[in-house]
């Protein structure tokens, strides 16, 4: 049976069984019947520890024994006929355990008997006749021994019938509170080896003897007074109403209005006062016949052992539920089950080490192979071997160099196993677990010293995102700044694109004519025009028509000039049509391949059917604008198209006009001088469009680089507000840990020494123009107060300055590259933390250390297990006590948590389940006899005994868990002893 120290386990306290002195509704035919019936009903319900019960007798329980005996000897055939090997196996390793029933005096408000348990230790049934039986006597002279009969002292004219005589006694034996506590005051060994478990019912419980046994104030009579006397004597209480566990348990008031740890605190106090100590509410099923047998029944976390059960007085609450599901559920592909070390050199211990759910703590001398143990689970699991190496990169540990066969194994509560050296593309099995090394905390704390490291900012905005829904909102984050980092650059682009053209639009107009020169001569060309047309002696009303003609053929320039601008227009358009139209077809289609829901994919596939024809468009038309060279030299168009056919137009137009033309130019000379001087005045009127069109340009595109300044900052504000929003967003994940005392507030902050030291490195320091600008104060540092609107004012000065050149940059540097530089993100979200009101800056580094262990544990969404080495270091002993045992406590109880240590809190305190000791050879006086060099045990707290005879020499198997806990993080028992002495406790 594999040790994984305490786990949660079914056990029944209060069982009768066939032959029970009172009230005995068994119909088995006998007792062999009954016991096979018994222990088939125990293996159904995977009931593993079993109280039985009888009325001032164990001979019950003893019949148990005897039977488990017989199947364990296994000498007759029978068993094996009755059982199944599985039967036999789990009925052999069932926890048997006498309970002593008992009534109590004083009787309730219903006159009945109070009802009180004696659970003993299986290992001290022997010592029962002298130590309790034989002690046991009620004032009309009633006397037990360890069989339960009960011999009559003072009726003299009794019958002398046995069986009546025996009824007498059972109906009327009862015991008072002050004889068990003589015989518990006066015996130390029947102290350390019974439980009193008492009756909390309203009919034979202590409960009953005042109605209303919640009212502290109400108890100060006699019969409150021996109620509260029962309470305190006793280890826990039977009973399955809720408010008594809440009650017992210091939570009376939990769950309602005003409830915190103060009011908690004080409960706890009161429970302490009036009944002794915190105490667990049990049940069983006490069965007095074969119908009711293990219906009821209450989950214990404990070894099965004496032992084991007595830890419900140290842990009344975290190990023991009644409820039927097994408690602290945890998915078992999230469970390391099991692992084992692969050393064919037998460096290591090859055994299998079973790992509990909840808390596991490794602990061993100096250098005893506790952290490798860890660090190999992490090596193993990990996805990010970041946190595995030094600071210069290196391993923590080189697992080679100690064994060069060295490997590791895990196998999960899944069944899944996996090696540490495996293919590079399998996967891990549990890929998000956390493993804290020692130091990484402190490294967090300390930023100084944390150079290379994961920032603290960026490690709880991680953990924030374990969410899914978290992680979904902060990716569409993440893309949309990263967008609108891609539309502030393409807005610089097309800024500075806008700043060249009015600039080239400027120097074309400068190499333009002056407007009134060109509006003169095309006056005085076309009076000349019309004079030479007279000259040839043409009628007014020819020159007229030759006149009508001529502003013909100057439209037909215009438009043969345009055709020009338009062709390298479109052109030029789908060109970058094409590229565009590539990009957006090849996104959709990765879009599509996205969609996991067919019936989604399909309705987005058709509604952007669109894309594709865009792009089929575009193909088409870039190929309709093909054009091709003949002999001769020629172009034109292969395909037909609009501009085709406007081209044609234009030229065969023209063709008709110069035929227009021929009969007024029959003077060759006129006509030279005519067309010398048309050719000019159509120039001028060109000259004139475009010196208009430039102007229109320029005017257009200083409106549209307004625009695309304001465009600018306006996207720079919306950048902003991205973070305002996500961090809005993300408020409900950080609530989740104010129950804890930890306060998470999210900031938009502006990184102001990053802004200097990009700006610093492209300006020219020789001037320093930095200098100048409040935002660029030396002094500001990252976590200095933002304020967008004077961050944006200063902004756009330093933007106008570049441009204007009042800020020096290197000659090197362009506006454009200064400009980007300068809009870049600086903002990020900052996540402020508080603990009880502390400021997480201004705490001690071992403080601050917990806290941010309180982040990693708390924030994280994962199941998966955590692996902590010595979280202890730098926390004094008491934040350890109140802090981080309190954490573990209540954490073990969602995930599994495997830790290093030296420190007893957090092994004792924190209630650990399994103990693993780990020892290296020669580095103790006492050899381990053991065949590897690094070797482990481990198994709970509660597995108990002390150090073997010297003969047993192997350090790891002398002695038992608690004894290894007491010798290696206590100091060892004696001094213990010594220090408890020394403080007085």
């Amino acid at each position: 049976m594999s040790n994984r120290g305490s786990e949660w386990r079914k056990w029944n306290f209060h069982v009768h069984t066939k032959g029970t002195n009172k009230n005995d509704q068994f119909t088995s035919a006998s007792m062999d019947d009954f016991f096979c019936a018994f222990f088939k009903k125990a293996y159904q319900d995977k009931i593993e520890a079993i109280g039985i019960t009888d009325y001032f007798s164990i001979d019950r329980y003893l019949d148990a024994i005897n039977y488990v005996k017989e199947i364990h000897s296994k000498e007759d055939d029978w068993c094996v006929k009755l059982f199944t090997d599985d039967e036999i196996k789990f009925i052999q390793n069932i926890f048997l355990f006498p309970n002593v029933e008992l009534r109590m005096l004083p009787a309730t408000d219903k006159a009945r008997l109070i009802n009180i348990h004696c659970i003993f230790n299986p290992n001290y049934v022997s010592h029962l006749e002298n130590d309790f039986f034989g002690h046991i006597e009620n004032q009309d002279g009633f006397k037990m021994n360890k069989h339960g009969l009960i011999e009559y002292g003072r009726s003299q004219d009794d019958s002398g019938d046995d069986n009546k005589l025996y009824k007498k006694g059972v109906d009327n034996f009862v015991i008072d509170l002050k004889t068990l506590k003589k015989l518990i005051s006066n015996n130390k060994n029947f102290r350390e080896n019974c439980l009193l478990i008492v009756s909390n019912s309203n009919n034979d419980g202590a409960s009953a003897i005042q109605k209303h046994y919640d009212m502290f104030d109400n108890e100060d009579g006699s019969l409150d007074g021996l109620r509260k006397s029962i309470y305190k004597l006793s280890h826990a209480v039977f009973s399955t109403n809720p408010k008594d566990i809440k009650y017992f348990l210091g939570k009376r008031h939990e769950g309602t209005d005003g409830y915190n740890e103060k009011v908690h605190e004080n409960e706890i106090k009161e429970v302490i006062k009036h009944r002794g100590s915190l105490k667990s509410c049990l049940v069983g099923c006490d069965s007095h016949s074969e119908d009711t047998l293990f219906n009821r029944f209450t989950w214990l976390k404990a070894d099965l052992t004496f032992e084991g059960l007595k830890q419900i007085c140290y842990e009344p609450e975290q190990r023991v539920k009644i409820q039927s599901d097994k408690p602290d559920f945890k998915e078992d592909k999230v469970i390391i089950d099991n692992v084992r070390f692969i050393s064919p050199n037998k460096v290591f211990t090859d055994e299998k080490i079973y790992l509990n759910p909840n808390l596991n703590v490794i602990i061993g001398g100096k250098s005893s192979g506790k952290s490798i143990f860890l660090y190999s689970i992490a090596k193993t699991l990990l996805v990010d071997n970041t946190v595995l190496k030094n600071d210069n990169s290196e391993e923590k540990y080189n697992l080679k160099l100690i064994d060069t066969d060295f490997d590791f194994e895990i196998t999960t509560s899944a069944g899944i196993t996996q090696r540490m050296l495996r293919d590079v593309d399998e996967n891990s099995i549990i890929p998000d677990i956390k493993y804290i090394p020692q130091n990484y905390l402190v490294k967090l704390a300390e930023p100084e010293i944390n150079k290379k490291g994961k920032s603290l900012n960026k490690l709880v905005r991680d953990l924030i995102n374990e969410d899914a829904d978290s992680k979904f909102k902060y990716d569409q984050f993440i893309r949309n700044v990263k967008q609108n980092d891609k539309d502030r650059d393409a807005l610089i682009d097309r800024y500075f694109e806008l700043q060249q053209d009015i600039l080239a639009n400027e120097a074309e107009l400068r190499k333009k004519s002056n407007k009134e020169v060109l509006e003169k001569n095309i006056k005085t060309n076309t009076e000349n025009v019309e004079k030479l047309n007279k000259e040839s002696g043409l009628s007014e009303e020819k020159i007229a028509e030759y006149k009508g003609i001529q502003e013909k053929l100057e439209f037909n320039t215009l438009k043969a000039n345009d055709f020009k601008e338009d062709y390298v227009a479109v052109k030029d358009f789908f060109s970058d049509l094409e590229k565009y139209s590539n990009e957006i077809y090849a996104k959709k289609k990765e879009f599509i391949e996205k969609i996991r829901i067919e019936e989604v994919k399909k309705y987005y596939d058709e509604k952007l059917a669109f894309i594709d024809n865009v792009k089929e468009i575009v193909n088409e038309t870039i190929e309709e604008l093909k054009v091709e060279t003949d002999e001769e030299g020629t172009r034109f168009f292969k395909n037909d198209n609009i501009l085709k056919s406007n081209l044609d137009s234009i030229n065969t137009e023209k063709e008709l006009i110069n035929k227009q033309l021929e009969p007024f130019q029959q003077n060759k000379e006129l006509k030279k001088q005519i067309e010398i001087l048309n050719v000019s005045i159509a120039e001028d009127k060109k000259l004139l469009l475009d010196i208009e069109f430039l102007n229109k340009s320029i005017s257009e595109k200083k409106g549209a680089i307004e625009n695309c300044h304001r465009d600018i900052f306006k996207l720079y504000k919306d950048n902003y507000r991205e973070y305002i929003d996500i961090i809005n967003e993300l408020k409900d994940r950080t609530f989740e840990l104010e129950s804890d005392g930890l306060k998470i507030d999210g900031i938009a902050q502006f990184n102001f020494p990053k802004l200097f030291k990009m700006l610093y490195e492209i300006s020219d320091g020789r001037r320093a123009s930095y200098n100048n600008y409040n935002i660029l104060d030396t002094n500001r540092k990252a976590t200095s107060e933002t304020d967008f609107d004077i961050i944006t004012e200063e902004m756009e000065k330093i933007f106008i300055d570049i441009l204007n050149g009042n800020y020096y940059i290197l000659p090197r540097i362009t506006p454009k590259q200064a400009i980007k530089t300068l809009l870049d993100d600086y903002f990020f979200d900052y996540w402020k933390i508080t603990y009880k009101k502390d400021k997480l800056g201004e705490m001690s580094t071992g403080k601050a250390s917990f806290v941010i262990l309180m982040l990693i544990i708390g924030l994280s969404r994962s199941k998966a297990p955590i692996l902590i080495d010595q979280p202890e270091d730098n926390l004094d002993n008491r934040s350890i006590t109140l802090d981080l045992v309190y954490y573990l406590k209540n954490k073990k109880l969602e995930r599994q948590i495997i830790i290093v240590t030296h420190n007893a809190n957090i092994v004792v305190n924190s209630d650990a389940e399994n103990v693993i000791v780990a020892n290296q050879e020669g580095q103790n006086d006492i050899s381990a006899l053991s065949n590897f060099r690094f070797d482990l045990i481990n198994g709970s707290i509660e597995n108990s005994f002390e150090k073997k005879s010297e003969e047993e020499n192997n350090i790891l198997t002398n002695m038992g868990i608690r004894e290894h806990i007491a010798d290696i993080v206590e100091g060892g028992k004696e001094a213990f002893k010594k220090r408890e002495e020394k403080y007085g406790f």
